[in-house]
């Protein structure tokens, strides 16, 4: 028989907290590499298994690790967030896997890869972290900082609007300026290099002001990496107090970031973090939309496509006999889906089948799903469930859907389905050897 075959959006479902591991997190990554920033910006992430380019399996990476016992359950840490960021880009990570830490020595982020002397470093909200980048879970809102070079005592700068008084929290992404009219910066520099247990959120304190930094403008690649322009005449310098300031003669968009240069012209610091600063025309209050950086993007693995069949496909997927449904409660948040009031059709969802390659999925209404697929991991009293793929679907009327897994390797998996302000369908998967 032949259906019609079309692509639905997709609809990533409001995010919760780490200890659930109930979904894609947003936090902040920044790579820092060699020459230029390879990445900056909020993202969405969660634990998950990921692979070295030079490895030749996948390793866990949720924050499970027997060094680590404090975490209880899967999350997000700073080693899976900078691979899906990277991701986001088109690049890739490789690294050493020591058995004995469960966790990666990271040795290249992208296009840069370590040389003698010269590492790659993890902090968490200003602090080298005293565990792996695969067992420090993060919070929601928390920033992760992989810095090339790390451990050569340079300082790392936070650019920062003075106006904002900023004082604790996440750094301000973006600013506004008045067309014609200084606008004041400050550069602060924070010096400690020793690892600790990071705050739960980034913090003034410890840092002291850097005097001669450059403020520059920043070019962006076609890849999206950050390239300072300290030749432009358009650089400013910090002053005693870490303060400089910017006159801007074009209205937009305008974006900065400071370093600080030695006598031989190479950075002499961590380059700070970004800033995007509008500046509206004469008459207007704003610049529109802020640059796509600025908003957490989704990595791919959180937006994978589905394929839609039309109502009359029947079900030839193999698995369970005796279909599950999910009826959401009437009276619970989120019973109705996206986009339907409290008088509207309530979504129920059917697992018409199950394989390894595929599940067929009955909406009765609009409605919106999410599907995590857990592998086994472990042996003994040691065995738990790891969660090694996340996809959130949605339908805007009734309809079944075919949601394609990704390969399996040989295992036993649990797959788990939950609708929108309804309960969960959880059915267990064996893939054999082949």
């Amino acid at each position: 028989m032949c259906a019609r075959i079309v692509t639905i959006a997709l609809v990533l479902l409001a995010l919760m907290g780490p200890a659930a591991q109930a979904g894609p997190m947003e936090v902040n990554v920044r790579i820092e590499g060699r020459s230029e920033t390879l990445f900056e910006g909020p993202i969405l992430t969660e634990g998950h298994d990921i692979e070295a380019s030079s490895d030749a399996q996948e390793r866990s990476c949720d924050g499970i690790n027997p060094n680590d016992p404090q975490n209880v359950t899967p999350g997000p840490t700073a080693t899976v967030a900078s691979v899906d960021a990277m991701s986001l880009i088109g690049e890739t990570f490789d690294g050493r896997w020591y058995p004995g830490y469960d966790d990666y020595f990271i040795t290249r982020w992208g296009p840069d890869s370590e040389a003698e002397d010269m590492s790659w470093g993890v902090l968490v909200n200003n602090l080298y972290t005293s565990v792996g980048g695969c067992q420090y879970e993060l919070g929601a809102g928390e920033e992760v900082l992989w810095a090339y070079n790390a451990f050569a005592g340079r300082p790392l700068l936070a650019l920062l609007p003075a106006a904002a008084g900023y004082t604790s929290g996440t750094r301000p992404l973006t600013a506004t300026a008045e067309l014609g009219r200084p606008f004041e910066v400050e550069v602060l520099a924070y010096t400690k290099d020793e690892e600790a247990e990071p705050p739960v959120t980034p913090e003034r304190l410890g840092f002291s002001p850097e005097e001669g930094a450059d403020v520059s403008p920043v070019q962006s690649t076609a890849k999206g990496f950050e390239v300072l322009q300290t030749a432009s005449p358009e650089t400013v310098k910090t002053n005693a107090e870490g303060k400089a300031s910017i006159t801007f003669s074009t209205p937009g968009w305008h974006r900065i970031k400071a370093t600080a240069m030695n006598v031989a012209g190479e950075e002499d610091a961590i380059r700070s973090n970004r800033l995007d600063v509008c500046v509206p025309a004469r008459g207007a209050t704003d610049c529109g939309e802020p640059p796509a950086e600025d908003l957490a993007r989704t990595p791919p693995r959180y937006a994978e496509k589905v394929i839609e069949t039309r109502e009359e496909t029947k079900a030839t997927g193999t698995g369970s006999g005796n279909p599950s449904a999910v009826q959401p409660s009437p009276t619970g948040p989120g019973a109705t889906a996206t986009g339907h009031t409290a008088s509207g059709p309530i979504a129920r969802l059917v697992l018409e089948s199950i394989s390894p390659a595929r599940l067929l999925l009955k909406f009765t209404a609009a409605g919106q799903a999410i599907v995590r697929v857990a592998r086994l991991r472990g042996k003994g009293h040691h065995r738990s469930w790891r969660i090694v793929e996340t996809i959130a679907v949605e339908a805007n009327r009734a309809r079944r859907v075919e949601v394609k897994l990704p390969r399996l390797a040989a295992g036993r998996y649990r797959v788990s389905i939950n609708l929108a302000g309804g309960k969960n369908v959880v059915k267990t998967l064996i893939v054999p050897r082949k």
